[in-house]
């Protein structure tokens, strides 16, 4: 059983969170192991519960534990994922440091070659998984519903199908916020339309083995939802500011034009 030394620091919470921390990150939990309870912990660490309780909060914050309440509940070592790179990106849109054009750039860097290492590493599950994904939200727009995630989950099950787990953590923490602005921006059924005829575009060169025209084709479909949305925006009268980044004055050329080189 793992055991902790008592703290002999000024900042007691900082110390235990930094053994806590340094445990997991050198294997003496794994992803789902049961940490000591509050108490067992405080003892361990010869601190109080206030501090033990600060650290796993802090800890939580951090995507390292999660605690879990009810009657099998307790502390738990989390296993990481995209949603601990998100969080500074969630950040940076509610403090509106973050335009559309901004996550298109982005997007252009990482979803295009995803799409191009999916044509080469995608198995059998991954291309039935997208197909799936197309139907679900070509027959919710056939029957006048707006899909709930708009098209994220194809665009991970993508990145997923890249086989590269960097790619994928880094492009799902994108993608949570590109999704966030584009569902904000309400999407018309014009554009959905558009978006699921891409995705099929897409799908077919991944299916096909074909790593070149995944990568034109993804990088095509993310400005063309980038400028679909834009001339909707336009043609919604809004008040200064209230728009996400999509509009642009009279001098500055069309966003294709600036990521043409990109495609």
């Amino acid at each position: 059983m793992m055991t902790f030394e008592p703290v002999k620091n000024q900042r007691i919470s900082d110390e235990i969170l930094r053994q806590i921390r340094d445990a997991v990150l050198h294997g003496k939990f794994e992803a789902g192991d049961r940490l000591p309870n509050e108490r067992a912990l405080a003892e361990q660490f010869a601190a109080s519960r206030t501090s033990v309780r600060e650290a796993l909060r802090g800890l939580e914050q951090a995507g390292v534990i999660y605690i879990k309440k009810g009657v099998n509940g307790g502390v738990f070592v989390a296993d990481p994922d995209h949603r601990l790179v998100s969080r500074p990106f969630q950040t940076l849109l509610q403090l509106r440091k973050v335009t559309m054009d901004n996550i298109v750039e982005v997007r252009l860097i990482f979803e295009p070659e995803a799409a191009r290492l999916a044509a080469l590493r995608a198995k059998p599950e991954d291309l039935k998984e997208l197909e799936q994904v197309i139907e679900r939200m070509t027959s919710m727009i056939e029957a006048g519903e707006r899909p709930a995630s708009f098209d994220l989950k194809f665009h991970k099950l993508i990145a997923r199908a890249a086989g590269n787990p960097i790619l994928e953590m880094l492009s799902e923490s994108m993608l949570e916020v590109a999704s966030q602005v584009i569902t904000e921006l309400h999407p018309s059924s014009d554009v959905l339309r558009h978006v699921v005829k891409r995705h099929r575009e897409v799908f077919a060169a991944v299916r096909d083995r074909d790593g070149d025209l995944a990568f034109a084709v993804m990088s095509k479909h993310i400005v063309d939802v980038r400028n679909r949305l834009a001339k909707q925006s336009e043609r919604v009268e809004r008040k200064p500011g209230q728009a996400v980044g999509t509009s642009r004055t009279q001098d500055e050329p069309p966003f294709t034009e600036k990521v043409n080189d990109a495609i």
